[in-house]
């Protein structure tokens, strides 16, 4: 049964990769509910929407937590992996082929829409959130991580030191020079980063949406998913304006959870 890596970005997995991390995928998906569950009441058993799935490992992973999940992935190489994650298994792992500006799905659908180093690479930013916003339903959430403009670094593309900082504009130019010339410095993918975040874009763009309320990172975290410095830190960063600002800058890459 031969194996077929992801060539397009992400995180080149085969379906032998994809189970060797699953316990990885188990974790970060109960860390994420919980983190939810922290500041709004999710029902027990959610329908959850991961998009940009790649070859499915999460798909998997929600589904050995009891939760009904289904995968959506454009990418022709990943879902012949996710294919072949099935057969390794002996189940189906529920992936279907689209793109989150145009989804397969009738209107509030699930109750978590989850989206990972996603949501900086759709083509059309407007049109993948008011999807998003289409497929949940009332009081839903969507969760995305994305690259962030506020931390200088980043590893989105190689060999342009503080990128994240640059104007859009300019970002906008170099990706797509970059995607013809040098693509290996965005690692061949055919989707480079072009959508950037700080956290009032973020809500901007959510609010125009109709969601009803947006966390940050800050908000989510539990004091207690470390030690004491974790926890005396996240009291400090939520202590004030500048320092979420600051530690905006310090940590790379960004999140948010939005309510429907």
């Amino acid at each position: 049964m031969s194996e077929v890596k992801k060539k397009t970005g992400g995180e080149y997995k085969t379906a032998d990769e994809a189970i060797a991390d699953l316990l990885r995928h188990q974790h970060y998906c109960k860390t994420k509910i919980a983190r939810i569950r922290r500041v709004i009441h999710l029902q027990e058993k959610p329908r959850v929407l991961e998009l940009g799935c790649s070859s499915g490992g999460n798909v998997v992973a929600w589904q050995r937590l009891g939760y009904e999940c289904v995968g959506l992935e454009p990418d022709r190489e990943a879902l012949e992996n996710s294919r072949i994650l099935s057969l390794k298994l002996g189940f189906t792992v529920p992936v279907k082929e689209g793109v989150a500006e145009q989804m397969p799905f009738e209107n509030e659908q699930f109750d978590l829409v989850n989206a990972d180093s996603v949501i900086e690479h759709v083509q059309d930013l407007e049109r993948a959130i008011a999807e998003v916003y289409r497929v949940l339903r009332p009081s839903g959430i969507f969760w995305f991580g994305a690259a962030s403009c506020m931390c200088p670094i980043q590893a989105e593309i190689r060999n342009f030191p503080l990128f994240g900082w640059y104007p859009d504009r300019i970002k906008q130019r170099i990706l797509q020079w970059v995607k013809i010339h040098k693509p290996e410095l965005i690692g061949h993918t055919s989707y480079p980063a072009v959508n950037w975040f700080t956290p009032w874009r973020a809500r901007i763009i959510l609010y125009k949406h109709g969601f009803r309320k947006v966390w940050d990172r800050w908000d989510l975290r539990g004091e207690d998913e470390g030690g004491r410095i974790h926890r005396w830190s996240l009291r400090l960063i939520r202590s004030s304006r500048v320092t979420k600002l600051i530690a905006d800058i310090l940590v790379p890459s960004c999140s948010f959870a939005a309510m429907k």
